[in-house]
């Protein structure tokens, strides 16, 4: 059984806690004198693609957080402030300055460590690639796709700070400007479609999976926020729309996330029994009800993330593209001038 199979089964039997606690709540649901009940409130949630709410059905209040990014920032700011503090004294002279520096044969984009840095920075831009290659193996167990993402990430990063140093921080010809451009198109948008990919709703249990396992405490409640879905008009897009079309969408998407957190809210105060429940646990119904609120958004947060992303993508691959002609190009002209670092004759 694969493993996104197991998890999938798993998501369908609720826990052992939650089994436990909803036994126990039983008992509430029949007798006639119960207190008055006490306002339902919601927690509020956390930040999410578009709807405002991020998933976070099922993970587990001790799973580890992931520090990739953080590591790649330090790391890579790292390398730019130690490569910026070694010719620091020549980067910041003049064109003409920087022909009288001592360090003007070493640190120039045709001197040996200023080709060097282009020479690496381009090899890791190259096996940044690979990632692309990753994807379209993705039934291949050649490692997560998380950890893949993690690489892409560190050597664009990295390959783009010794491509910056390569040039000295001076572009002066129109094939420089170009590649260095085209280079932080790229750069820019594949941070942008990171951090959409960081925004993804992340929980394994689906909200129909939840509502299940509800639907015999509830049964009233369940079946108005089945009604609030089947009333949802944003259930499906193109699978291949423009940038343009899911940008337009965006506003929708807002607009139907808060209007699901708001109608599920309303089905829970005008439910009884989840009234006459929340009477004596109303920590633990709010945070189920608040569960419920999150994984209805969540549906719409995985419905633009996924377009978002597809559409995303696109560009940034077809600017990758760009980059990589310009590149060729950038290489093909310096060899043939005779600007070949350490494979010269």
């Amino acid at each position: 059984m694969s493993v996104a199979r197991r998890q999938n089964d798993e998501a369908q039997v609720p826990s052992e806690r939650t089994r436990a606690k909803l036994d126990s709540l039983a008992t509430l649901l029949e007798p006639a004198t119960l207190p008055p009940p006490a306002p339902l409130t919601v927690p509020a949630p956390q930040p999410g693609l578009v709807s405002g709410v991020r998933r976070r059905a099922d993970l587990p209040k001790g799973e580890p957080r992931s520090y990739a990014m953080w590591i790649t920032t330090v790391l890579v700011l790292a390398l730019a402030g130690a490569l910026a503090a070694r010719g620091y004294g020549y980067y910041v002279l003049g064109a003409e300055a920087r022909l009288d520096h001592a360090d003007h044969r070493i640190l120039s984009s045709t001197g040996f460590l200023g080709q060097g840095y282009g020479v690496v920075g381009t090899g890791l831009i190259v096996l940044n690639l690979l990632y692309l290659v990753r994807r379209r193996l993705a039934k291949w167990a050649l490692g997560s796709m998380t950890l893949w993402l993690n690489m892409h990430v560190f050597t664009g990063l990295t390959g783009s700070v010794l491509i910056l140093f390569h040039s000295a921080c001076h572009l002066r010809t129109t094939i420089a400007v170009v590649t260095g451009a085209s280079l932080a198109v790229v750069v820019a948008t594949g941070l942008v479609g990171r951090y959409l990919y960081a925004l993804r709703p992340t929980g394994t249990l689906t909200l129909e999976q939840r509502l299940e396992q509800l639907s015999a405490m509830f049964p009233d409640f369940v079946t108005a926020v089945r009604g609030i879905l089947a009333r949802s008009t944003l259930k499906h897009v193109a699978a291949d729309p423009s940038l343009f079309t899911v940008l337009l969408m965006v506003p929708r998407w807002v607009v139907e996330a808060r209007r699901r957190r708001r109608a599920v809210r309303l089905a829970a105060r005008s439910d009884a029994q989840l009234q006459r429940v929340s009477a004596s646990e109303t920590e633990f119904v709010a945070s189920m009800v608040g569960e419920v609120c999150g994984l209805a958004a969540g549906e719409i947060d995985a419905l633009a993330g996924g377009a978002l992303l597809r559409t995303w993508r696109g560009l940034h691959r077809f600017m990758a593209i760009l980059m990589l002609l310009a590149v060729a190009i950038h290489i093909g002209v310096a060899w043939h001038y005779g600007y070949r670092w350490i494979f010269s004759d």
